[in-house]
């Protein structure tokens, strides 16, 4: 079978490996997998969880093509959709209501940018839903979850601003205005500009923001100063960092907004299994909606154009079919 290793900061290359035989563990072949914010910035400077040489991937669906004969949750010919990791759901962590926090969670055997993955008995149990219709925007399932795991955390507010319009930021402006909140974007980048207002939304461009006219403001991408729109939240608004950033990473703020204004700052990390139930039932709702988000295609063969793809910012959500020979994508 083939795989796409990662083998150090912008070093990626297609290898033949030995297709998997396990009848102890399922085993999946993987028909889509995307290209997420994580993989990209592995691609460009590293990550210490991802090691070279590694498999990168964790947005995939599939289908089952051998598993255990005492697991009856599943059959082979299964299409499913797998969670990068699982909760254990009875740990403190788990039962405080922080299950994405949860330190005996299980993972998937490795990346998803190969064309079968295995995937131990444990981890199917509660890392594996089926999917009754296939489709390109299932490839969204985890990050869609995501999502949800901070929505369920903090309260939506009425009139919600969403910095960064890439994928994430997008999904949280469907998925919130499919509620009936009021959704506004702050994107710098034309592209992803047109592409949110043709989807419906009000898109402004950085440093055109009234001030105290929002509930809550999720900084859902990594900028240098997220701590700028604290101004434009209400008094006892919220914002939330959703963009990650580095252990050593240092942020400089006006204390006045946390004493004087009663603004909370809140962190949000993951999912819980519960959030991808959801998120994949959201997913088969709003179908057509979501895939518009998945712009590109390409071929596990054109890897490297996906990539660059996905770092030119004219795109939203790339993806990989594992099977095809051939570009399927916009160009």
């Amino acid at each position: 079978m083939k795989a796409l290793f990662y083998l150090g900061p912008r070093k990626l290359e297609l290898k033949e490996v030995e297709e998997p035989k396990d009848k102890d563990r399922v085993i999946v072949k993987v028909l889509e997998a995307g290209v997420c914010g994580t993989d990209i910035k592995t691609f460009l400077r590293g990550h210490h969880l991802f090691k070279p040489p590694t498999i990168l991937g964790h947005e995939c669906y599939g289908v089952i093509v051998e598993k255990p004969s005492f697991l009856e949750d599943v059959k082979i010919g299964d299409h499913v959709v797998v969670a990068p990791y699982a909760e254990c759901s009875v740990c403190e962590k788990c039962r405080s209501g922080f299950p994405e926090l949860c330190e005996k969670k299980t993972y998937i055997s490795s990346g998803c940018f190969a064309q079968y993955i295995t995937i131990s008995v444990q981890h199917s149990l509660r890392g594996l839903f089926k999917v009754k219709e296939p489709g390109r925007q299932i490839v969204l399932a985890e990050p869609l979850a995501c999502v949800i795991g901070t929505i369920r955390k903090f309260p939506n507010g009425k009139h919600i601003l969403i910095v960064g319009g890439g994928v994430m930021g997008a999904l949280f402006a469907i998925y919130l205005s499919t509620k009936g909140v009021h959704v506004e974007i702050v994107e710098p980048f034309e592209w992803r500009m047109a592409f949110l207002r043709d989807l419906g939304f009000h898109v402004v461009k950085p440093g055109s923001l009234e001030e105290g006219n929002y509930d809550t403001i999720v900084i859902a991408v990594t900028i240098d100063e997220p701590f700028q729109y604290l101004d434009a939240l209400r008094d006892g608004g919220r914002l939330i960092l959703f963009g990650g950033y580095p252990k050593d990473r240092r942020l400089t703020l006006d204390p006045y907004h946390l004493h004087y204004r009663e603004v909370t700052i809140s962190g949000s990390f993951g999912y819980s299994l519960p959030d991808f139930a959801e998120a994949l039932e959201e997913l088969g709702k709003e179908k057509e909606l979501y895939a518009k988000l998945v712009t590109h295609n390409y071929s596990l063969f054109e890897y490297d154009k996906a990539f660059e793809r996905a770092l030119n910012k004219e795109c939203m959500k790339v993806s990989l079919g594992m099977w095809e020979s051939e570009e399927t994508g916009a160009p």
